[in-house]
């Protein structure tokens, strides 16, 4: 058994100073100011500021390689998009890609209801499995978004997981994709999933 190695040396951080939270936690209308003074990505997670690990350099390329497909095959009335908030209240979780209501979208687009998000993508890194796994799909089936896709490196390889939300809640598992993706919701897509190189 290998022991740990550990320093005493402390970790440096950088301080910013956030706008006191209400006495609920902030929600989504509080993101504009939170903005100004956050670094880095982060998202809201039951009213308080939690910030997002860096992305490893495969959870990159998949998200680029998934968005371009997935604009390559939308219908006129959605837009992919990328690591833009749903607004929860206090939680605003930030899926790598969605599929959002082309009528929603505004050029200063943020945050979008849970009605006009029909498709979410987690892209599983190895510091997100639990949120990926567990949270998400409980999250996103509370809000009522009708399909959740998880996306798993596979010797770095992607396998996608597609899930369509059930008429009494809940997700029910309608495929495990490896090399293509077709599925009929929430439009009709068929693509490629191409060696993940760079």
């Amino acid at each position: 058994m290998i022991a740990a190695q550990y320093s005493d040396e402390p970790i440096m951080t950088r301080l910013a100073a956030l706008p006191m939270p209400p006495a609920g936690g902030f929600t989504a209308e509080d993101l504009p100011r939170l903005l100004e003074v956050v670094e880095g990505r982060f998202e809201l997670l039951d009213g308080d500021v939690v910030t997002m690990a860096p992305a490893t350099h495969w959870h990159d390329e998949v998200v680029d390689i998934l968005e371009h497909s997935l604009r390559a095959v939308a219908p006129r009335e959605f837009v992919i998009g990328s690591e833009k908030g749903i607004n929860l209240g206090a939680s605003v979780p930030e899926p790598e890609v969605l599929a959002i209501s082309r009528s929603v979208v505004r050029s200063d687009s943020l945050i979008f209801e849970p009605e006009h998000v029909h498709l979410a993508v987690e892209v599983v890194s190895p510091r997100t499995k639990t949120k990926d796994r567990k949270l998400r799909p409980l999250q996103y089936a509370e809000a009522g978004i009708k399909c959740f896709w998880r996306v798993e490196n596979e010797d770095d390889a992607m396998v996608v997981y597609t899930f369509e939300l059930l008429p009494e809640g809940g997700y029910a598992p309608t495929g495990v994709h490896r090399g293509r993706v077709k599925v009929d919701r929430p439009f009709p897509i068929d693509i490629e999933l191409p060696e993940v190189t760079w």
